[in-house]
């Protein structure tokens, strides 16, 4: 409580109190977002569409098909989710790194680029035009996206998103 003899250094001593309290409200205003609790950090991650998080290439080289997935930072690509339908000999996959995922377990996935030789040429496989391709990959936030399925052209080494048929 002030007493009355001390009033006004009591006053005083009030006023220098409360401006040692204010003088840093201006530099957390102009952080502004990072330190509002409606700030960035409760805000929802935005994610990728699936061909810019993994953005995969396709080219000859002699008797096979090299396909190249470059995964943007903070995503990932299944090793075990890599399905090459039609072809008779699987491609030798090289190792990923080991990682626990909450929904399928220990797994093991690669981050920022993945090359893949398919052996394709051959007697066997010479009337085909085509092949198609299934993985799939997550984003480190915390979305996984549904298995994606490509078809490579194998005159142009274009890759399409192969639509499903209703």
């Amino acid at each position: 409580m002030l007493s009355t003899n001390n009033f006004g250094k009591d006053l005083m001593m009030l006023r220098l109190f409360l401006l040692v309290l204010l003088i840093p409200l201006p530099v957390f205003a102009e952080e502004g977002e990072n330190f509002s609790p409606t700030g960035k950090a409760f805000e929802k991650p935005q994610y990728l569409p699936v061909d810019e998080a993994f953005r995969l290439t396709a080219s000859k080289q002699n008797e096979s098909i090299r396909l190249h997935w470059l995964v943007k930072p903070g995503y990932y690509l299944y090793r075990d989710h890599l399905i090459f339908p039609g072809i008779k000999k699987m491609p030798e996959l090289p190792s990923g790194k080991q990682k626990f995922d909450e929904i399928f377990g220990d797994v093991e996935v690669y981050y920022d680029e993945l090359i893949v030789n398919v052996q394709y040429y051959g007697r066997y496989q010479q009337d085909r035009h085509k092949i198609n391709i299934i993985y799939q990959g997550c984003a480190e936030a915390g979305l996984c996206y549904p298995p994606q399925k490509r078809e490579i052209d194998l005159k142009t080494m274009q890759v399409k998103p192969i639509k499903e048929k209703k």
